[in-house]
């Protein structure tokens, strides 16, 4: 694994490149913003961390996606990190996989499930998924990353890394020791479980931040949207576990009591307590990406959370009615038919 690639060098793409290069992993990033290109080019890449935690300043290299075939005349890529909106996914690896080692592979370093996305183009043995359990960053300005959580350890691995297959390999282990450069990493036997433990956290927050327009905390302090947050991510546990996966702790929640917890009020109450002490250990400024993807007027990736949950739920026969009105509601926002506010709230959760 000595030459990496990461395509979309965003929050998370970003900040792991910039920690592979600091620690003189030949790597290159790829990103479609020219601004950021531009910036990452003649200023280098600027990772702040909370309390200095993830704090990184490095001269990078950076192509724009434009520039991606001058890559035919050097060595071949070993392990390409897919980190694009889960819309992107079949282009971006369409994009980097004719520069690839014979060995090389792709590794999903994306919210939601896009591992199968990845594998129609490249094939199921190219293939590996990562789920960013403990890394909460934002692109706040071309060239300038910051990290709004604290860094991972043994107990909350900051990412997790596995095979399709469920095996530990030489490449996941590999892999691991890259990540391991910007947070803590495990090799996961079960990728498939962490995929949707991490689902039911993006599902559970990401959505309620973009309709709402409120920020980690804020959400997490007002009780319509806690309450919503919490009947989001019980029934996301139980559409997984319908699904037959083992669900793995993660986020600093207890899923199982997140599971009970629209029935059980002891499970609510304790519920609640873990959210709000999940709050107060990241940043005022905390906002999940599809907040961020909202505020910046960009398309956001709620087909791919909570409109996975509901279309996995409709299968399943669970009811995911508070994830479709959630993903209805966000692509009225991104089509300007209206506003993300807290006013909102009182239409889903009737």
């Amino acid at each position: 694994m000595t030459r990496v690639c990461v395509v979309g060098a965003g929050a998370v793409g970003g900040y792991v490149g910039a920690h592979t290069t600091h620690a003189g992993v030949d790597t290159v990033l790829v990103d479609a913003w020219p601004e950021h290109v531009l910036a990452m080019r003649e200023h280098g890449l600027k990772v702040s961390g909370m309390n200095g935690a993830g704090s990184v300043a490095t001269p990078v290299r950076a192509l724009h996606v434009g520039e991606v075939q001058q890559l035919v005349r050097e060595q071949p890529i070993d392990v390409a990190f897919i980190a694009v909106k889960s819309y992107d996914t079949l282009w971006a690896t369409q994009l980097i996989l004719p520069y690839l080692a014979p060995t090389g592979c792709l590794v999903s370093l994306q919210n939601g499930i896009n591992e199968d996305s990845i594998a129609s183009v490249a094939g199921w043995g190219r293939v590996l998924g990562c789920s960013v359990s403990a890394l909460a960053a934002e692109l706040v300005g071309p060239g300038q990353i910051v990290r709004n959580s604290p860094l991972g350890d043994d107990k909350k691995p900051g990412m997790r890394i596995g095979e399709v297959h469920g095996q530990v390999t030489p490449r996941a282990e590999l892999i691991g020791q890259l990540l391991a450069h910007g947070d803590s990493c495990k090799v996961t036997t079960n990728l498939w479980g962490e995929r949707w433990s991490k689902l039911t956290i993006n599902a559970m927050r990401n959505g309620v931040c973009a309709l709402t327009g409120l920020t980690g905390k804020q959400r997490d302090h007002n009780e319509v949207a806690r309450n919503l947050s919490i009947r989001l991510g019980s029934s996301c546990i139980r559409v997984g576990r319908a699904l037959g996966l083992a669900l793995e702790p993660v986020g600093g929640l207890d899923l199982d009591l997140l599971a009970r917890s629209e029935d059980d009020p002891a499970a609510y109450d304790a519920i609640t307590r873990m959210i709000m002490d999940v709050a107060q250990s990241r940043s005022d400024a905390q906002r999940p990406s599809m907040g961020q993807d909202i505020g910046k007027g960009r398309r956001t990736e709620t087909d791919g959370i909570n409109g996975l949950v509901a279309r996995r739920g409709d299968e399943v026969g669970i009811d995911v009615t508070l994830h479709r009105r959630v993903n209805e509601t966000i692509r009225r926002i991104e089509r300007g038919e209206i506003a993300p506010s807290p006013d909102l709230l009182g239409a889903i959760v009737e």
